[in-house]
């Protein structure tokens, strides 16, 4: 009886944190440029935390749906643009250059890199509401109208729940 117990008390205080938003922890980094930043530069503001690599091709894929929303919701919206692939600077930044890529660049570094919550593979985009908190938290290759039900919208109430797709390896969402 104590063990069901225990069991009903777990799960449900798993579900209740899980529904409330997380507060970023201010952390600091250096974008490709080696321009410091801190976290909380970008209070009051939506920040979408976008976890990738040069190599995966559903991050590749979901570069237009960035870059249209950091021009879209510019001053309104910071896209930060976190490398998991360890690429070096240069590559880095003749990538960037191809891509026309419009938005805050971060190389891979021990300070950012689950600043946010663990990272189960890329891409993985994190969107912060104006006040600091993750509202939600999205696996696989995201798309601007995913994007805009938050950032074109006043804050709404946190949705954490992960949305997994399949491996990268078979050609499809996550890496």
């Amino acid at each position: 009886m104590k063990l069901l117990r225990f069991l009903i008390i777990a799960v449900f205080l798993s579900f209740s944190s899980s529904a409330t938003a997380q507060q970023v922890n201010d952390f600091s980094f250096k974008d490709i440029n080696g321009k410091q930043h801190r976290f909380s530069d970008y209070r009051g503001q939506w920040v979408i935390v976008n976890y990738w690599s040069t190599y995966c091709g559903p991050c590749i894929q979901e570069l237009p749906a960035l870059k249209r929303i950091a021009a879209q919701y510019r001053g309104k919206v910071t896209v930060l643009g976190m490398d998991a692939g360890e690429t070096a600077n240069n590559e880095m930044k003749q990538f960037i250059r191809q891509r026309g890529i419009n938005y805050t660049v971060v190389p891979t570094q021990d300070s950012s890199m689950f600043a946010l919550g663990l990272i189960y593979g890329v891409p993985t985009t994190f969107i912060v509401s104006p006040q600091g908190k993750i509202v939600d938290t999205h696996m696989g290759a995201i798309t601007v109208q995913q994007m805009q039900r938050y950032v074109g919208q006043p804050a709404r109430r946190s949705n954490p729940q992960h949305r997994a797709g399949a491996a990268c390896d078979s050609g499809t969402r996550v890496c």
